[in-house]
């Protein structure tokens, strides 16, 4: 028989439970088998999608003239007819495409991927991407690929699999012990994520290449908290449900280590 939370999980891996629906979610997950398998199922499918999509970096002039266009558009009257807006979006792609290809034809396909690669996702939408990203890593048990507290034997594992390098230090003195690293997703693109163990909680350090984005602010998202930051062309973010107060006592260690 099915379990009758299954739904619940659902909502739980897309994002729609929050507070403490999605903490009680979390504890039957964790008693749950069945829920279990089925959380793990759906990581599986994410990361095999992740693995297939065709992922394209935009050319600075399309991005320079999309950003162009909306701001046009924004000031647009909204009281146009349905159809007249469907008309309106199609001749903006035209343009936009056409600017930049010297008109050539563009597949539905092509114009798809561009735009999915123009401008990173807003600061909630990257919130919640890192925190549903940290939640299928520790239900389905593959928060580690490469386990080491030798930040000689984790740095140099990224190297060859990600086209950035990510910051590895073990902090082990001040309680948050290296044990590891993996690959994953941030911001659409791919990510490195050094993780770290505080007690009985995981902090995954994820690190990703800066798009001009605006990163979310330090808080909390489904029951984790999140702390963000910048430096130089990368984008961070420690996440984990440590303390505030520790979290952001991580992360200042983080900032704190040379480039």
């Amino acid at each position: 028989m099915a379990c009758a939370e299954l739904l619940n999980t659902q909502a739980y891996i897309d994002g729609e439970l929050e507070g403490a629906a999605a903490e009680a979610c979390e504890r039957h997950i964790e008693t749950c088998a069945e829920c279990q398998a089925f959380c793990a199922d759906a990581a599986a499918i994410s990361e095999d999608i992740s693995r297939l999509a065709l992922r394209h970096a935009a050319p600075a002039a399309l991005k320079t003239r999309v950003a162009q266009t909306l701001n046009v558009e924004k000031g647009r009257k909204t009281d146009l007819s349905m159809s007249t807006r469907r008309a309106a979006r199609r001749s903006f792609w035209r343009g936009a495409f056409s600017g930049v290809l010297g008109g050539a034809g563009v597949s539905g396909l092509l114009a798809a991927m561009v735009v999915t690669a123009i401008l990173p996702p807003p600061p909630d939408a990257l919130a919640d991407q890192l925190t549903q990203a940290h939640t299928r890593a520790l239900i389905s048990g593959r928060t580690i690929a490469v386990v080491s507290s030798d930040h000689h034997t984790v740095r140099p594992w990224f190297a060859g699999r990600i086209d950035l390098a990510p910051p590895v230090a073990d902090f082990a003195a001040q309680g948050f012990k290296l044990v590891g690293g993996r690959l994953d997703r941030a911001a659409g693109q791919p990510a490195a994520v050094v993780v770290y163990q505080l007690r009985r909680h995981e902090i995954d350090l994820f690190v990703w290449a800066d798009r001009g984005g605006t990163l979310p602010a330090t808080g909390l998202s489904h029951g984790y908290h999140l702390v963000f930051w910048r430096r130089g062309d990368l984008d961070f973010a420690a996440v984990s449900d440590a303390q505030a107060d520790d979290l952001i006592r991580f992360a200042t260690l983080v900032q704190a280590e040379p480039e």
